[in-house]
């Protein structure tokens, strides 16, 4: 009939249509698979440099935070041993120890901490001068500011102890006393008082009371040698009374 046979001429161009559309589907894709073909043969390599730089990378990464780990252990255990030898009174021990950190470890926090330790042991002995040596290594090799100036205060009592009061106070230079001003005041009223200059001395410990004190002097103490200064002080100045 006229209907089916429209129905028929509606249906084959339908099918006509969508054959088409396929095709235009297919050819694209095919554009675009090209078109990545071509991109990959441009870059491909360059990416492939990427990927394995990066890798590379994050290897040669991994494998020098590993590196550094296993040396900070190393150093930490020749450490640990200086300690040992110390508390021993080993000077021998200890000596070598320190000698294998500045060696093989000169690069870690464990060279200063050693010398500081050795330094403790040679004053223990009474050798200022050995003592002396292995704090003005810190001082001039350390580049932290609070472990220096620590250095330095052990520095200057090492020279008051071996009656070097001069160097002593150039020691305690107070533009590199930072927050530690306090306990540079202390110390160089200290070093004043042992060379008799009791006003000079009063002054420092005086300053010394004036900044914040938390955790770097014990305020008790200066106030006591300051009161106890001042005591003394005002005795000398009372002249006896003749007979009248």
């Amino acid at each position: 009939s006229v209907r089916t046979l429209a129905q028929r001429k509606i249906y084959q161009a339908g099918s006509r249509l969508a054959a088409r559309k396929e095709v235009d589907d297919y050819l694209s894709e095919k554009e675009q698979i090209q078109a990545i073909r071509n991109w990959w043969k441009e870059n491909g390599a360059f990416v492939i440099a990427g990927l394995v730089l990066g890798i590379a990378g994050l290897t040669g990464w991994n494998f020098w935070q590993n590196y550094k780990l296993e040396r900070a252990e190393a150093a930490g255990a020749v450490y640990t041993e200086l300690v040992t030898a110390a508390d021993r009174l080993d000077l021998d021990l200890a000596t070598a120890s320190l000698e294998t950190l500045q060696s093989d470890y000169s690069s870690t926090p464990y060279l200063a901490q050693g010398r500081l330790m050795l330094a403790k042991l040679h004053v223990t002995r009474g050798e200022f001068a050995a003592a002396a040596d292995q704090l003005e290594a810190v001082v001039s090799q350390t580049d932290d500011p609070e472990l220096e100036q620590v250095a330095r205060i052990r520095l200057a009592r090492t020279l008051l102890a071996a009656d070097e009061s001069t160097r002593a106070l150039e020691v305690l230079d107070l533009s590199r006393a930072g927050a530690f001003e306090p306990r540079f005041h202390e110390v160089r009223g200290d070093i004043l008082l042992s060379r008799g200059e009791t006003a000079a001395a009063l002054e420092e410990y005086a300053r010394a009371l004036e900044g914040p004190q938390d955790g770097v002097i014990d305020r008790q103490a200066v106030q006591l040698k300051l009161d106890s200064i001042g005591a003394d002080a005002g005795k000398s100045q009372v002249e006896p009374m003749g007979d009248a």
